[in-house]
């Protein structure tokens, strides 16, 4: 089901919105679709535990491709839960 979409208007600082930009880049999606997913995470619904971007080992996987970091097939799970790796 979609849902109704409500229009806001935000100030953002010069550095906040280069890296919005940024990231929308990055992602390939809207820079209004990386403040929602922001929002969704920074914000959950009540019925779910928030959980700290910083602490969703996925959402650390966002942006390893363009890091420069080439090993990430190899290394996926290292970059995921730490650790020695093989």
């Amino acid at each position: 089901m979609v849902q109704a979409m409500v229009r806001k208007q935000i100030y953002l600082t010069q550095v906040q919105n280069a890296r919005l930009r940024k990231a929308a880049r990055r992602l390939r999606r809207s820079e209004a679709e990386v403040l929602r997913e922001a929002i969704e995470l920074y914000l959950p619904d009540s019925n779910r535990r928030r959980q700290s971007v910083l602490e969703d080992s996925l959402f650390r996987l966002v942006g390893v491709g363009a890091s420069g970091e080439g090993d990430l097939s190899e290394h996926g799970d290292d970059i995921l839960y730490g650790g020695g790796g093989a």
